[in-house]
């Protein structure tokens, strides 16, 4: 391919001479061969063979382009994925009265149960096990050893112990969702644990039974949400985020890394901390605890001096007397 045919197809302005390509490389290992693409110029190592940034670079073919790593992913899109083939490994296990759509791709490992609900052109990856009444949507793409549908983590007290409450829902996956590999998925007590359309969630990352997630929603890996949880739309939540059981979070919050959620969140922002807190708020008490010790050491000495100056006074009045 060339890099004027590059131009083309994202949509940009070629600017130094036509060079061809066959591949692409990350911009700290350029080679001749390859594309590139730089977020800033001052980022540009080496000299590679095609560059796509936002403003031209002397002796480097350059595409110029508004977002070069839009035009990078929209690149790798049409000429660098390899779609999967449709259809059902031999060693995967599909119960005959789930329904599939069309070019379902379902690798080994897989298990399907009982009438579950698969659309068209999802992707399930090894070791991909689906408990009965599972419902997936078109364009779903699920990772390895992911589990959707397992028993959600109910029991009653009783004198004998722990007692299991029959989970009798399931879970429901919209269209364009793609969950990473180990991510478990709990079925609803009753009703349905929902995933809205275009969500993403990455590896490791827990679901509990009966929550609402909306769409777009993004999950880092390691996220816990207990059940009961509705995320609004758009949602954001960094790695080892923690959500306590029914809590409500609105659409437009983003939450940071190993934040808590003890309480529904009813304005949008940007939350770090736990208890999750505004990131303003949240950087003014990052930096008053890391004056705890000097501050500590402060207090001793003040309250040592006040000791000493009530003796002194106490002294004094003795005098007088």
């Amino acid at each position: 391919m060339k890099a004027s045919e590059l131009a083309a197809l994202v949509g940009g302005e070629l600017v130094g001479p036509d060079r061809s390509f066959s591949g692409v490389a990350p911009l700290d290992q350029p080679r001749a061969d390859a594309v590139c693409y730089a977020e800033d110029a001052k980022g540009v190592v080496g000299e590679p063979g095609v560059l796509l940034a936002k403003m031209p670079i002397d002796g480097v073919s350059t595409v110029v382009v508004a977002d070069p790593k839009r035009a990078f992913v929209r690149l790798l899109e049409r000429c660098f994925v390899v779609p999967e083939t449709p259809g059902i490994h031999p060693g995967a296990s599909v119960d005959p009265t789930a329904k599939l759509g069309e070019r379902v791709v379902v690798y080994p490992g897989v298990v399907v149960g009982a009438q579950c609900v698969i659309g068209d052109d999802t992707v399930l990856f090894p070791n991909v096990v689906l408990y009965p009444g599972t419902i997936l949507g078109s364009n779903v793409r699920i990772h390895a050893g992911a589990v959707l549908g397992a028993d959600g983590f109910s029991y009653d007290p009783s004198p004998d112990g722990p007692r299991k409450v029959p989970q009798l829902g399931c879970v429901r996956v919209e269209d364009g969702v793609e969950i990473g590999a180990n991510t478990c998925i709990d079925r609803a007590f009753l009703g349905e644990t929902v995933i809205g359309r275009q969500s993403k969630i990455d590896n490791l990352v827990q679901v509990g039974h009966n929550d609402q997630l909306g769409a777009g929603v993004i999950l880092a890996a390691q996220v816990g949400l207990s059940g009961s949880v509705t995320v609004g739309d758009g949602v954001m939540m960094g790695g080892q985020v923690g959500v306590v059981d029914h809590v409500n979070i609105r659409s437009g919050v983003r939450l940071g890394g190993q934040a808590g959620v003890p309480f529904d969140m009813t304005e949008p922002g940007d939350f770090f901390g736990s208890p999750a807190m505004p990131l303003g708020l949240w950087k003014r008490a990052m930096l008053l605890l890391r004056r705890l010790p000097e501050m500590w050491l402060q207090i001793g000495r003040l309250e040592r001096r006040i000791e000493e100056l009530e003796e002194n006074r106490s002294s004094h009045q003795l005098q007088d007397e």
